[in-house]
């Protein structure tokens, strides 16, 4: 069999060429990048200290517990001697605290108790503040609006702490006295039931056009 003629030539172009390029890598299209996250929500303001902050429509700092109970110290002295220099006359100051003559001593009891109606009605009617609210820098608000409590509430809310003192032979008194060391407004218990607030007094006066 004859072979196919030897061309130098042939062989050496093709040992020559170029080898042929590679194939293209086959292209995918990019997958898109994900949505950014959405941002953690801002944190609540942190809140004020328990009972700290005024309630609505008072725009008055709420009291301390402490200048409450220093002013009502000083109140029930006043009103107390008072009660004693107009009832001893009547009772007899050693009759007053003899357990014999128990009613004189009665009798004394019920004159403090009107002194201390009168001197707590009278004063807060019209201005809001005893001699012992005064010295401590504060007074009794309405919870409405921080208004003047008026007379009639000035009354029912002394005569409140009476009732419940005398009904349940003082223990009432304690628990009215005792409650604004841990309720959340600073609220005694009379002051719940008259709607009324003990404020701090560096703010406009309410009482000013009594």
């Amino acid at each position: 069999m004859t072979q196919p003629p030897d061309h130098p030539e042939e062989r050496a172009g093709a040992e020559g060429a170029a080898p042929p390029p590679d194939p293209a890598p086959e292209t995918t299209s990019a997958a898109p990048p994900p949505p950014a996250a959405e941002p953690y929500p801002a944190a609540p303001p942190i809140a004020e200290p328990y009972g700290q902050s005024a309630p609505p429509g008072i725009t008055a700092e709420l009291a301390g517990r402490w200048s409450r109970l220093f002013a009502a110290i000083i109140d029930g002295i006043i009103y107390s001697v008072i009660g004693w220099i107009i009832a001893a006359p009547f009772a007899g100051a050693s009759a007053m605290y003899d357990n014999k003559h128990l009613g004189s001593r009665l009798a004394a009891n019920g004159v403090t108790a009107i002194i201390a109606i009168i001197y707590f009605t009278w004063q807060h009617g019209k201005w809001g503040r005893t001699i012992g609210k005064r010295a401590l820098g504060i007074r009794v608000v309405r919870a409405q609006d921080g208004g003047p409590i008026g007379y009639g509430t000035a009354a029912w809310r002394v005569l409140f702490t009476y009732l419940i003192t005398y009904v349940t032979c003082g223990l009432g008194g304690l628990l009215d006295d005792l409650w604004i060391l841990w309720d959340s407004k600073k609220q005694a218990l009379h002051d719940k039931v008259v709607k009324t607030y003990v404020v701090k007094a560096d703010g406009p006066d309410p009482y000013a056009g009594n």
